[in-house]
């Protein structure tokens, strides 16, 4: 059984998405508009990084561009309500540009935070060249292949419970199996069935310890359960497996905050910063957090928000993030 590329970390909470509530201070909550994220996939169902993706209102203008991480998620924030179209443009590949609709209508008039993967089809006349990442191979017996199928097929139909039914009997048959293993770790996590999914994962770099994606997601679950330490090892993992991952980094950097190790925590996120050339909001807003809570270097912080501002355009919260970094240079806490 192969599997190339990465699979998709749905993190539960959404650690890499920058939240913010202006009381007067810098603070992790969610902020309040509406968003459309999802993850470009190829036919054989792996991620598609790096690509091209527009959201467009309904008389087809562009509000909005992102590119796709190296995990394949795109992000949209700060929506009102209304219809939108999401259009993927896989410039310089093999694959078809592809559009997607989506309606935000939230209910009672709050926020709506909508999901649309895309998968992307192969242009006509072309063949697929398949893309680069980890190739694991293992003899997997048919019985629990035809399981893991079932699971796949019940997932797809968003028929979830008995999906990870599917998935808990592939294992009941072949207890190694390491992409019911990784599949199996990525819904815990979505369910945010943190235990499951760290004691999931765990089982699954034990079986294939060069799984980027069985690290990465081992520490999420630690990082979730206030496990450090255990996040930062496996954080580290993850960086080892992919050290061009700016998610890695991101998070590296995460769980080593939350591990009060804030120099370190630091020197982490301004790697992640230089390998996305300065153009994540997410990196500079963590680095915001960290200078304003942990460190206590206002200045540092005001110039992290002024960048997250300047990489996040049309930010609806921008006038109190603008007022935040006015107190942070003119009248900053005390120590």
């Amino acid at each position: 059984m192969r599997n190339q590329g990465r699979i998709v970390i749905c993190l539960a909470g959404v650690l890499l998405i920058p939240f913010l509530v202006v009381q007067g201070q810098l603070q992790d909550s969610p902020f309040g508009r509406s968003s459309v994220w999802g993850f470009v996939f190829d036919p054989e169902r792996r991620p598609v990084g790096e690509v091209q993706v527009e959201l467009l209102n309904d008389v087809n203008s562009v509000l909005q561009r992102t590119k796709t991480d190296g995990s394949g998620r795109f992000f949209f924030r700060g929506l009102a309500q209304g219809r939108f179209v999401i259009r993927v443009l896989p410039l310089g590949t093999n694959y078809e540009e592809q559009t997607q609709d989506v309606e935000i209508y939230p209910i009672g008039g709050g926020r709506d935070n909508v999901q649309k993967d895309i998968y992307l089809r192969v242009r006509k006349s072309t063949s697929l060249s398949a893309t680069s990442g980890t190739v694991f191979v293992q003899e997997v017996p048919e019985e629990a292949k035809s399981v893991y199928q079932k699971a796949l097929s019940d997932l797809d139909g968003d028929r979830i419970e008995a999906g990870v039914g599917a998935l808990e009997n592939a294992l009941k048959i072949f207890p190694t199996y390491y992409m019911a293993l990784e599949k199996l770790g990525l819904i815990y996590t979505q369910q945010q069935n943190f235990e499951k999914a760290r004691d999931t994962f765990a089982r699954a770099v034990a079986v294939n310890s060069r799984s980027f994606n069985g690290w990465y997601g081992l520490s999420y679950a630690n990082y979730a359960l206030k496990q450090s330490e255990d996040a930062v090892e496996a954080a580290r993992k993850a960086v080892s497996l992919n050290s061009d991952s700016k998610d890695a980094l991101l998070f590296l950097g995460l769980s080593l905050r939350q591990a009060k190790r804030y120099e370190e925590a630091e020197k982490q996120l301004k790697l992640a910063d230089k390998l996305t050339k300065g153009e994540s909001p997410d990196i500079h807003w963590n680095l915001a957090l960290l200078y304003a809570h942990n460190l206590k270097r206002y200045k540092d912080a005001a110039d992290e928000l002024e960048r997250y501002l300047q990489t996040s355009p049309g930010n609806p919260q921008a006038d109190s993030i603008k007022k935040l970094i006015k107190q942070y240079r003119e009248n900053p806490p005390s120590k």
